[in-house]
């Protein structure tokens, strides 16, 4: 008996079977269309949780999305996203008023705890960010925020999202912290650097991120780090290198650790 397909294998047959070879956030509205779904795009303010819907009507499909923040990337991993749930044909769990489908929000969007969003968030990042054409673009270049900056407008797509898949294919140990104010909302890592770092709840004092972060103060490059303060059992033989940057209006920043 064949196994369902991986998300992101499916995202690959969708973008094989539409000859896809552009970025692929281009063409939504029109794997959409060959899929019969309807998908409708309007500013909701008073529903700052919504992030989209996945509607079922019998065979019908039709996709909402919130365009209430206006940000391109996450409009198109929204998208992507709902398109997931689709492709994956995931049973609905959400119902209201003779509707069913998915009612899904940023942190489904953000976080994916759920089995099925998670699912969704794989799928929408390897259909916006194939690998072939990501790793091709990424290839031989740091982890930095010049990286995220160029990739992200490459693929049309938020600056979060692509640096969770520069975080899949880099081959160097990297760590990536966001933060609001001193509490770490969110940890992760690249496959050289896993289980190198704490369960951490707040940024550590007397490092580079702590002073940045006190003094709203955007790094320009990478500075030298003390891993004595980040790490449990810091190994001395290796340079700790740290780069934070932040939107200090909403108190919310991101760290880059690397070695």
């Amino acid at each position: 008996m064949n196994s369902a397909p991986t998300p992101a294998a499916k995202a690959e047959q969708v973008l094989a079977s539409m000859g896809i070879t552009d970025p692929p956030a281009l063409h939504l509205d029109e794997i959409a269309n060959a899929q019969n779904i309807r998908v409708g795009k309007r500013e909701l303010p008073d529903d700052p949780n919504l992030s989209g819907l996945l509607l079922f009507r019998g065979k019908k499909r039709a996709i909402l999305i919130n365009t209430f923040i206006h940000n391109t990337g996450r409009i198109n991993f929204t998208f992507a996203h709902e398109l997931g749930h689709h492709f994956l044909q995931h049973s609905p769990t959400y119902f209201s008023d003779g509707q069913q489908g998915f009612r899904c929000t940023p942190e489904d969007m953000q976080t994916g705890i759920h089995s099925k969003e998670a699912e969704a968030n794989r799928f929408a990042s390897a259909l916006l960010m194939p690998e072939d054409q990501f790793y091709f673009s990424m290839v031989g270049a740091v982890l930095d925020y010049t990286l995220i900056n160029n990739l992200a407008r490459q693929f049309y797509v938020s600056k979060h999202a692509c640096c969770n898949r520069l975080l899949e294919f880099t081959k160097d140990p990297c760590i990536v912290i966001r933060s609001q104010g001193y509490l770490i909302t969110e940890i992760k890592t690249s496959a050289a650097a896993r289980r190198k770092l704490p369960a951490l709840k707040q940024i550590p004092p007397g490092t580079v991120a702590y002073e940045a972060i006190t003094a709203k103060r955007n790094q320009n490059a990478f500075e030298v780090s003390d891993s004595a303060k980040w790490f449990l059992k810091p190994n001395h033989s290796i340079q700790l290198y740290e780069w934070t940057r932040g939107d200090w209006e909403h108190g919310v920043a991101m760290t880059i650790l690397r070695w």
